[in-house]
């Protein structure tokens, strides 16, 4: 969290140390989040880039949304996968 608040800052060019170390996919997922509706949604977002990662089919990532989060949420939380998933 000490990030988010501004409490602390990520260290320089981490995404490309962190290349060297793994595959890695460097997403701002705060902005995509409040794109999408609310800073809230950051997992969701989340869960969007990694779907594009795993062998599981979209339509059963979106019935897992549409199963978990509640109906006044819903259509915010598929765009916050969408951007996620697009930005991947």
């Amino acid at each position: 969290m000490p990030v988010i608040t501004g409490a602390a800052a990520y260290p320089e060019n981490i995404a490309e140390k962190l290349s060297a170390l793994a595959d890695v996919t460097a997403v701002d997922a705060l902005a995509l989040a409040e794109q999408a509706g609310s800073a809230k949604a950051v997992n969701v977002v989340l869960i969007g880039v990694l779907s594009r990662r795993m062998d599981i089919p979209e339509a059963a990532w979106l019935k897992a949304i549409e199963q978990t989060v509640p109906a006044k949420f819903l259509e915010l939380n598929k765009k916050a996968f969408a951007l996620g998933r697009n930005a991947g």
